[in-house]
């Protein structure tokens, strides 16, 4: 069974077992050092005790014996009774350490070769019976259980559970105390990953916490300045240089008759490739500015309708298959735009970079969750650059750069609307040649 991985656990885990480690030491060395020694010296005490009144009662004339006895149990608690044989005693006692530690007393002192036997007697179970042989007779001594009182491994039990509790207790609490303000710090940086500002409460917790989450708030407050700087930056250049390009493209069909037709088509394509730019630009500063609701659908019919329409604009480049693991409709609750606009990006930059070999558009399953892939056949992407082409503006030197229609921001707008909801995305390199890229619908 694998142990959860979180710093909850791994702090209650390291608390606890280094509180129960302590609280065994300190249990042994409590009963080493002071119980077994009071135990051994208060069953000294009373084997003397009851050594003592055996030889006295022995030595008493017959007719004082009575009051010998009466007086044994008013100031002592003892019972004595004389017997020609041992009473039937069991050595089942609740007691059995302390009633040891009294035979072994009583043994010493009168020797070994008295037979001393303890035990209770079923008929008298608040009793505890020692029986003494003396000159071929037996002399009985009853004394309460209430009387001896201790009980060792009760009270080891007791303080076992009580500091087991109060260990995991003690670890639950300091836990909780360390790890909640770190989880309310991890949802407020996940919230700014997805474009969203989230402040944290600074007025509560330790001085240290309320600091960090004061430095965080003020981080977070400039991080959301910036991105509406940003947007409002790259706003403005896209309104200036939209007003350039459409007196352009106005210029050129107004003078269609007096430019070589060769140097007006590479005209409009610089100019469709500069608004193409801004409109990427703009769509990845914007971010997603708000959640899309999400509906039902059916992936595996999504997914073919859509390799349908892209196979009338790119005929015989692109087909969809599903994994072994697909044995059913797959219908998930997603925002259909944003699922939308990733794979269309995704297939139009495997179309663009993959050669003339089709690309495969597959579904599957891992651990559960969808895993929709898009292969092709292209040069591929190096290792060391799998992750930078989620960057905004980045190209690879040779196959994917500018002079090829890529602007660079595809794939980052990919990774900015799969962080928005909570998928992952990701780059490998294909087996045989070629990239996979893959999203997670987690």
């Amino acid at each position: 069974m694998r142990t959860p991985n979180t710093l909850f656990f791994r702090t209650v885990s390291t608390l606890t077992l280094s509180l129960l480690l302590l609280s065994i030491i300190f249990i042994a060395s409590a009963a080493y050092f002071v119980m077994v020694p009071v135990g051994k010296r208060s069953a000294e005490d009373l084997s003397a005790l009851l050594v003592l009144a055996a030889k006295t009662w022995v030595e008493l004339p017959p007719q004082t014996r009575d009051d010998f006895v009466r007086e044994l149990q008013s100031a002592h608690g003892i019972r004595l009774v004389e017997s020609a044989r041992p009473a039937e005693i069991s050595d089942s006692l609740p007691i059995y350490i302390y009633l040891q530690l009294l035979k072994n007393s009583l043994q010493k002192r009168l020797g070994n070769g008295f037979d001393i036997s303890i035990g209770v007697d079923k008929n008298q179970p608040d009793w505890v019976w020692i029986n003494i042989p003396f000159n071929q007779e037996y002399i009985r001594f009853g004394i309460s259980v209430q009387r001896i009182g201790a009980r060792p491994p009760v009270a080891l039990i007791a303080m076992g559970l009580a500091v087991l509790v109060l260990a995991l207790g003690t670890a639950l609490i300091l836990a909780r105390r360390l790890t909640r303000p770190l989880e309310q710090l991890s949802s407020a940086t996940d919230a700014i990953g997805r474009g969203e500002t989230q402040l944290i409460d600074e007025t509560t917790g330790p001085d240290e916490i309320r600091h960090l989450a004061k430095n965080f708030n003020r981080m977070a407050e400039q991080v959301s300045e910036l991105l509406e700087n940003r947007t409002t930056l790259l706003a403005g250049i896209s309104h200036d240089l939209r007003t350039p390009l459409t007196r352009l493209r106005l210029a050129l069909e107004i003078q269609q008759g007096g430019i070589d037709d060769d140097f007006r088509v590479q005209l409009e394509q610089n100019i469709e490739q500069m608004e193409q730019l801004l409109a990427q630009s703009m769509q990845l500063a914007r971010g997603v500015s708000q959640q899309e609701t999400p509906v039902d659908i059916e992936l595996a019919a999504f997914l073919d309708t859509l390799t349908s329409q892209l196979d009338a604009q790119y005929p015989g480049r692109i087909r969809f298959e599903t994994t072994a693991d697909i044995d059913g409709a797959m219908t998930r609750a997603l925002p259909r735009q944003s699922l939308l606009r990733i794979l269309q990006n995704l297939i139009t930059n495997a179309l663009r970079y993959g050669g003339e070999q089709p690309i495969i558009l597959r579904l599957g399953l891992q651990q559960g969750e969808p895993l929709i892939s898009v292969l092709d056949r292209g040069p591929g992407i190096p290792d060391d650059q799998l992750h930078s082409v989620f960057r905004p503006f980045y190209r690879l030197e040779q196959s994917r750069n500018l002079s090829t229609g890529g602007s660079g921001l595809g794939l980052a707008i990919v990774q900015q609307l799969a962080q928005a909801n909570g998928w992952r995305i990701s780059m490998r390199p294909r087996a045989g040649g070629g990239n996979e890229a893959r999203l997670w619908l987690t």
